[in-house]
């Protein structure tokens, strides 16, 4: 008896570029141009606070739209990095992040509370899910985002890890890597070290690949997690 996994991924399908402006068509093309925009403050602000070492990052030349972004997650900021590593005049925005709104850091529950984290997901296009709603329930906005061609980042340790490594990945990014077989961007943040002024960060960006729709959740999701962790220990 097929599952309701496997209906959708018999299902679906990646639209081609509508005549009639969806909300999702609407919300990507603010964003495209809010994170192009941003460009210049995110530069001046990460040069005096991070000395960044790129590797990889002509492998987003080989990548189609639209395209998943799966990465570790290291701190709050590294959003922002992503429009710093792609460069002032990418073809790839806007990137469409998944995000939470309940947060473990004091300093991010101040930022919510004051609605500073729903105004900033807005300004650049986040969206968001809620643990416990169902993956399904959960998955529906990226399905219909990448149905209109837009492109998504996914931190799949579910929350920020900053102890090192790469902590276990839950099942989403796995899931609608499957059900939609776009490509996948594997990305890895680590900190080398921290002083008062400057974070010393290593960012290493793999080539795009994508999965076998043969293959189980459980086994693309411990793929993506060693591929991850492959890249966080490169030098």
């Amino acid at each position: 008896m097929p599952t309701m996994t496997d209906s959708v991924i018999d299902d679906f399908e990646i639209a081609l570029p509508s005549r009639t402006w969806s909300r999702e068509r609407l919300v990507n093309g603010f964003a495209k141009w809010s994170q192009f925009l941003v460009w210049p403050l995110v530069y001046v602000l990460f040069l005096f606070t991070f000395k960044i070492t790129v590797r990889g990052r002509e492998n987003f030349d080989k990548v189609d739209r639209p395209f998943l972004i799966v990465a570790n997650h290291v701190d709050f900021y590294h959003s922002f990095l992503f429009r710093l590593i792609l460069g002032p005049w990418t073809p790839h925005l806007p990137l469409r992040f998944m995000a939470v709104r309940s947060f473990d850091w004091r300093f991010l529950k101040i930022l919510a509370s004051l609605g500073i984290i729903d105004f900033v997901y807005s300004l650049f296009g986040v969206f968001t899910v809620v643990p416990g709603l169902g993956l399904d329930r959960n998955l529906a906005k990226a399905r219909e985002i990448i149905g209109e061609g837009g492109n998504i980042v996914i931190y799949p340790e579910g929350k920020i890890n900053p102890y090192g490594g790469v902590a276990p990945f839950k099942k989403g990014a796995a899931t609608l890597a499957r059900e939609t077989n776009v490509e996948i961007m594997p990305v890895s943040f680590r900190p080398i070290t921290a002083g008062w002024f400057r974070k010393n960060i290593e960012v290493n960006i793999g080539r795009p690949f994508q999965v076998s729709r043969t293959s189980s959740v459980s086994e693309i999701t411990e793929d993506l997690h060693d591929r991850i962790e492959g890249l966080y220990w490169r030098r």
